[in-house]
């Protein structure tokens, strides 16, 4: 920013504000208006021999799974409500929200403490915050920004304005031939099969990430568990394989995670799966990725929704 700028050159030349500001405007002028004020001041401090570092903004698009220093700018489009959870072994909330910038969105979380920490209820949908934090992947294979303890949170005067913020288009309805790898789509499909295989992974009790290599933030934290369902899709044109994870598996099972678990430790995954009513007919969206173990498409669910007749028929009479 400016000011960083002409705070920096102040410091480290002894000149005061208005000597800086003019020298800056004279070398606009030099340079017949066809630099910005900040831009100008970078040339005024390299002519003093002040070294400025100039920070580049991190687009969205560019951020992905991984990263644990991320420091993102964006404009908050959506604030989903706190979302509060109780297992046997834990209990908290969770605080999700999107934010935009020229080139895409992310989804952001705050986990318990961290909502009161950043408080984020003074935040709003359209104001612009800057976040630092780390990227870890979230279900569809997509970043997902998480403060975590050295994370930061705060509001921005960088300008994104409202019109060039990208916005997700309606989700597109297809038939499952249609799909191609990385596109994020919706179909209305049968459910051909359920696979027997383990319905349940470990997630950390605190923050819900993944077990799989340790919480790094909680590493103390005890385990909870998740659902994930996988089986086969068809829509008369082809077929592909599904993955539900969460609250689409519940949907898929008709069974909430506890009961569902419950009910595994004293029979067997095959009588667990055998209330799924196969055959039944759902619209679900999700993103296509390649299981490159197994070298396929497969089709990532983030929503199940019942077919809603009188909906097709005027989605029908749309088009």
């Amino acid at each position: 920013m400016l000011s960083d700028i002409i705070t920096k050159i102040a410091t480290e030349s002894g000149l005061n504000e208005k000597e800086i500001l003019d020298k800056i405007s004279e070398k606009q002028e030099e340079l017949s208006g066809l630099i910005s004020a900040e831009g100008a001041a970078y040339i005024v401090a390299k002519e003093l021999g002040i070294s400025i570092r100039k920070h580049e903004r991190l687009f969205l698009q560019n951020v992905v799974p991984g990263m644990q220093n991320a420091d993102v700018v964006g404009r908050i489009v959506r604030i989903l409500p706190i979302r509060e959870f109780k297992t046997d072994k834990a209990e908290g909330k969770v605080q999700n929200f999107f934010i935009a910038d020229e080139t895409g969105s992310i989804r952001a979380s705050l986990w318990n403490d961290e909502i009161e920490k950043y408080n984020f209820t003074d935040f709003a949908e359209g104001d612009v915050i800057r976040i630092k934090g780390f990227v870890r992947e979230d279900n569809l294979g997509e970043p997902e920004l998480r403060m975590g303890r050295y994370g930061l949170l705060q509001k921005s005067k960088e300008n994104i304005p409202i019109s060039a913020v990208r916005r997700e288009k309606r989700v597109e309805r297809v038939y499952v031939s249609d799909l191609r790898e990385g596109q994020f789509k919706e179909v209305r499909v049968a459910l051909m099969q359920i696979f027997e295989s383990q319905p349940f992974f470990a997630v950390c009790a605190t923050c819900g990430a993944s077990l799989k290599e340790g919480c790094k933030d909680h590493p103390d934290a005890e385990a909870d568990f998740k659902m994930i369902l996988s089986g086969i899709i068809d829509d008369g044109t082809e077929n592909i394989r599904a993955v539900f994870f969460s609250e689409n598996a519940e949907k898929i099972l008709g069974m909430n995670t506890k009961d569902a678990k419950n009910m595994l430790d004293r029979s067997n995954v095959k009588k667990l799966l055998s209330n799924i009513e196969i055959g039944k007919e759902y619209v679900i969206e999700g993103k296509i990725r390649r299981n490159n173990f197994f070298d396929r498409l497969e089709f990532v669910v983030s929503g199940v929704k019942d077919v809603d007749v009188k909906q097709e028929i005027e989605n029908l009479m749309a088009n």
